[in-house]
């Protein structure tokens, strides 16, 4: 268990520093693949935007895309990556907060 908590507590700063330079997950796949993606699979996208405009929420203590529906978000990433195939997603949800946020 010591050996445990020891290894715990050596990873956790590793991890924090190599997650602020690095995006994981759906926010690198291509544009493309979000446009060409069901409507299942676009709700896993539109999560993961979630949760990036949520860090960046309690980040920057701005809201983000307040009042903003669903389905305009879903819209206007669509056509977002429609005009932008082969850029990552994770670019095209911080256009999305560039163009929803009121500063």
């Amino acid at each position: 268990m010591k050996n445990f908590i020891i290894i715990l507590c050596l990873s956790i700063p590793s991890n924090i520093t190599f997650a602020k330079d690095f995006v994981r997950g759906i926010g690198v796949s291509k544009c493309l693949n979000f446009n060409s993606s069901g409507a299942e699979e676009k709700v896993v996208y539109i999560s993961w935007m979630g949760g990036y405009i949520t860090s960046h929420n309690v980040l920057k203590k701005i809201i983000h895309a307040k009042n903003i529906s669903y389905d305009r978000s879903q819209i206007w990433l669509e056509y977002y990556c429609f005009k932008n195939p082969n850029i990552i997603f994770k670019n095209a949800v911080e256009a999305y907060i560039d163009e929803f946020t009121k500063y």
